[in-house]
């Protein structure tokens, strides 16, 4: 079956990324058939995309005529029964293995030609597709919130699934306008797991008293130019939430030392401090867009060596174009040197290629470069000099480079 709009694809879950899924594929011209358990959460859904059409006619970014014609291709299905004219359908719905499942495989014995798409970030697609019995049309699809307006999506292929329902999934997401980037079936997929080093770094570092939330959160957007600092956005993000990912992503991974999680960060999630949702977090919320930090240690002066010092000087010269204190360099270069060396573990491990690492990482993160063009521009023999002298400073190895690491990334 060749992916049209003339076949309709259904969405499984109408939560927020359910809808945005459905608003994504219905504002490309496809009809969507919506289910979800509570019917009354399929209205509510449509209702919702339909004002978010109402508010591009608005902005002058549409057409009435273009929306109408965006809201009658959302269509509420009274039972499963419905999508088996389906081409794909995308389930997203509760992170729990055994409930996706039993949607997957009903889905698999009712539309017989689907393609059948899970949005987990966190199960293995392989898992999902040998226990539903569908594995070669089980595929991982991964979306990131909010769905219509962030332009990645990561395509992930299970050990059973077909080469042919990969494509199909990547020529309807391409088709949606989004910006494709295939993953193999590891945890937290390219961005959940390159990402990681970026909040656990940041927390190491509060943790040994050599700076606060907020000096990290300054060196990051300083130095690197990310757009917010590590804090603030776990802070907006859910501690409680961030937390989960990377516990997962750790245990599936088989707990390397690089990606343990954090005990200040867990304490916070135990003590109910989870961010702006609860007025505290690693900043404490007053409701009116001011943050103070809420987390408070004992300052450690910060010592090194001079051949780290050195290292870290050679590196930030062509990391960024910004000047900063010597402490803020430590601070940047300590964060992203472990995020470059994520992706090198990635990369190695066969997760996916440097261009599709670096694209998901700049339109999954909004990161102002990829990893690998942070290296190439930096030199990896100021990268791999940097590991080794970061790796002195700490007794669990978590800056080694992987072993097939070269001066040359290809």
């Amino acid at each position: 079956m060749m992916s049209q709009a003339s076949n309709p694809i259904g969405v499984i879950g109408t939560g927020t990324m359910g809808a945005g899924i459905a608003q994504t594929a219905a504002a490309a011209g496809w009809k969507v058939k919506l289910f979800d358990t509570n019917a009354e959460s399929v209205t509510q859904a449509i209702q919702s995309v339909g004002k978010r059409f109402d508010r591009l006619v608005e902005k002058e970014r549409i057409t009435e005529d273009q929306a109408t014609s965006c809201k009658a291709n959302l269509i509420a299905a009274k039972d499963l029964e419905e999508l088996h004219d389906c081409d794909l359908i995308v389930e997203a719905i509760i992170e729990e293995f055994d409930i996706k499942t039993n949607v997957l495989k009903q889905l698999g014995e009712i539309a017989s030609g689907a393609v059948l798409a899970t949005n987990t970030s966190s199960l293995s697609v392989s898992d999902l597709g040998e226990a539903c019995g569908f594995a070669d049309r089980v595929v991982g699809l991964h979306f990131f919130n909010p769905a219509p307006i962030m332009p990645l999506v990561e395509v992930v292929k299970g050990e059973g699934t077909s080469q042919q329902a990969v494509q199909r999934a990547i020529l309807l997401a391409e088709a949606w306008g989004k910006k494709v980037v295939q993953a193999s079936d590891t945890p937290g997929f390219i961005v959940n797991r390159v990402a990681r080093p970026y909040y656990l770094e940041s927390w190491r570092i509060v943790e040994d008293g050599f700076a606060t939330v907020n000096e990290v959160d300054e060196a990051l957007q300083l130095l690197g130019e990310f757009r917010m600092g590590p804090f603030m956005l776990t802070d907006l993000i859910g501690q409680d939430i961030n937390v989960a990912t990377t516990n997962s992503v750790w245990v599936r991974l088989d707990r390397p030392s690089r990606l343990a999680p954090s005990p200040l960060q867990a304490s916070l999630v135990e003590h109910h401090h989870l961010g702006k949702k609860s007025g505290r977090g690693a900043y404490a919320h007053d409701g009116e867009g001011n943050a103070t930090p809420a987390i408070i240690l004992e300052r450690n002066e910060l010592e090194i060596s001079d051949e780290l010092t050195n290292a870290i000087n050679a590196f930030c010269l062509e990391a960024t174009r910004t000047s900063g204190s010597q402490l803020a360099k430590y601070i940047f270069s300590r964060v992203l040197i472990s995020i470059i060396n994520e992706a090198l573990w990635a990369k190695s491990e066969g997760v996916a290629s440097e261009q599709d690492i670096d694209t998901a990482m700049k339109l999954g993160t909004n990161y102002p470069k990829g990893p690998f063009e942070w290296a190439v521009q930096v030199g990896m023999d100021k990268v791999l000099e940097l590991l080794d002298e970061f790796n002195k400073t700490v007794n669990d190895g978590r800056f080694t480079a992987p072993p097939s690491t070269t001066l040359a990334t290809s």
